[in-house]
C-alpha cells in the first residue's frame, strides 16, 4: 500500500508561486522530513534557472570570507577537495539519483569557480578524526537561500571514503593542489 503525501503539492502547483515561495516550501518540506515534496521542490528551482553555475574561470561574484583551513587564496594554488564537518547529514539534499545538495557553507566564489575548473571533490564527516561518510565530486554550485555569505555544493556521489585534510581548527579542512 502506498502512503499518501501528507501535503497536496504537485509540480503544476508549484510553477504557480514564485521562486521564494517555492524555496520556503522547500526549507519546510526539509524541516518536516517530506522527501517528495523535497525533491519536487529542487525539480522546480533546477527548471527555472541555472541553479548549479557552469564551470568557469571568472566569476563576477564577490569574494566571502573564509574560516579555519586556510586563507581565501594561495598565489597558484587552488582548492582541489572541501572537507566539512556535518554531523548526521545536517542540510543536506539526497536528490535520489546519485547527487547531493551539501547544506550551506561560507566559502569564496572565486575559490569554488577555480575548484570547479580543476575537478575537486566535498568530504561530509560526522567529526575531523573520522573518514568522510559522503564524498564525491563537485559538479556545481549555488547561492544558499536567505544566505548572503553561503553557498552550497551539487555533487556527484562517490562511494570511497576520506581521511581529514586540511590544517587549523573548525569544521572546515581544505585540500590545496597547484593550479
Amino acid at each position: 500500500m502506498t502512503k499518501k503525501p501528507a501535503h497536496t503539492f504537485t509540480p503544476e502547483t508549484l510553477k504557480t508561486f514564485d521562486k521564494k515561495k517555492v524555496e520556503t516550501i522547500r526549507d519546510n518540506a526539509v524541516r518536516l522530513g517530506a522527501d517528495d515534496l523535497v525533491a519536487m521542490c529542487e525539480e522546480d528551482l533546477a527548471a527555472r534557472a541555472p541553479v548549479a553555475r557552469a564551470r568557469s574561470s571568472s566569476s563576477s561574484s564577490s569574494t566571502r570570507r573564509v574560516s579555519a583551513g586556510g586563507s581565501a587564496s594561495r598565489t597558484g594554488d587552488v582548492v582541489g577537495g572541501y572537507h566539512f564537518v556535518c554531523e548526521k547529514d545536517h542540510g543536506v539534499i539526497d536528490l535520489g539519483d546519485g547527487r547531493f545538495w551539501s547544506g550551506t557553507w561560507t566559502v569564496s566564489d572565486a575559490d569554488v569557480d577555480k575548484s570547479l575548473d580543476a575537478g575537486a571533490y566535498l568530504a561530509l564527516h560526522e567529526t575531523r578524526s573520522q573518514p568522510s561518510y559522503r564524498q564525491g565530486k563537485i559538479v556545481g554550485y549555488r547561492k544558499a537561500p536567505g544566505d548572503d555569505e553561503g553557498v552550497e555544493f551539487l555533487v556527484e556521489s562517490q562511494p570511497k571514503a576520506r581521511a581529514w585534510v586540511g590544517a587549523g581548527s573548525g569544521d572546515k579542512g581544505y585540500k590545496w593542489v597547484r593550479q
